[in-house]
């Protein structure tokens, strides 16, 4: 099986994922000599081992591997009291064992290297749940192409924001099974207490009969979902000058923290 990873998060250069919103367009400063820490974090709901993945970023003129960084003192908590120091399991990636996520609760993250410290804190909100997933015909793209649209209700008066992990895997001739994935999010800006049915479109393209797709449908707080409207906008589609995405972290890293539910979808494509 041939695996292709069209997106990496904590990249500083161009990626190809859209947002399904209209939102303010953010501007960035992007420095090529800079080369910082770059922490991605998550708590999930229901879960207890929660990882986090430490890296240095490259200048963005040059397209290399991520460096990973051991020896880092990380330590989770939340504001039940619960506190634990994570474990180096492999180099540059740090779990817990006993950190349970949970609605409501604020979580935060403090990441300790060389000196510097780096504190992010993130709020899981309530999960609304992916009711169903279907497909309509792609219009634009003729053909067998379809789009693939899930439907949930939006809570009223609530502000929420969603992220989809979404990979596709499919079998082309002559090549075999080949995978390709994105990050795409949104919010319900002009959905609030209606059954959203914003369409899942973009960097991945149409989908065709026989395609597994593979969901993982998460709520999120806002800065994470800032976080990744702002990298979504280092794109074809987006801004025209790649920009570093706006971190929720203080004390200057790239990177997210976030506390988030998590709802697993799969289907194979009508």
């Amino acid at each position: 099986m041939k695996i292709k990873n069209i997106f990496y998060i904590a990249l500083v250069f161009a990626i190809t994922s859209v947002v399904s919103s209209c939102t303010k367009v953010i501007t960035l400063d992007l420095k090529d000599s800079e080369t910082l820490y770059v922490i991605e974090g998550a708590v999930n709901k229901g879960e207890l081992i929660h990882f986090v993945n430490i890296s240095q970023s490259i200048k963005f003129s040059t397209l290399n591997s991520f460096p990973t960084v051991s020896g880092a003192v990380v330590v989770m908590s939340d504001d039940n009291g619960n506190s634990e120091v994570l474990v180096e399991v492999s180099p540059g990636k740090y779990a817990t064992s006993s950190i349970l996520g949970v609605e409501g609760r604020t979580y935060t993250l403090s990441v300790k290297i060389d000196g510097k410290e780096f504190l992010s804190t993130s709020t899981m909100p309530t999960q609304v749940n992916l009711d169903l997933l279907y497909f309509i015909p792609d219009s634009f793209g003729g053909g067998e192409g379809k789009i693939a649209i899930p439907i949930r209700q939006d809570p009223l008066g609530v502000v929420n924001k969603y992220k989809f992990d979404i990979s596709v895997s499919r079998f082309k001739e002559n090549k075999g099974y080949e995978m390709d994935s994105a990050i795409i999010v949104q919010d319900d800006q002009f959905s609030d207490g209606e059954i959203s049915q914003q369409p899942i479109f973009g960097s991945l393209g149409a989908f065709f009969p026989n395609d597994t797709i593979r969901l993982y449908t998460s709520c999120i707080d806002q800065n994470v979902y800032q976080y990744f409207y702002s990298l979504s906008l280092n794109g074809p589609n987006g801004a025209a000058t790649p920009s570093n995405p706006v971190t929720n972290f203080t004390g200057g890293c790239l990177g997210y923290f976030s506390a988030q539910t998590k709802q697993f979808t799969e289907v194979i494509v009508p």
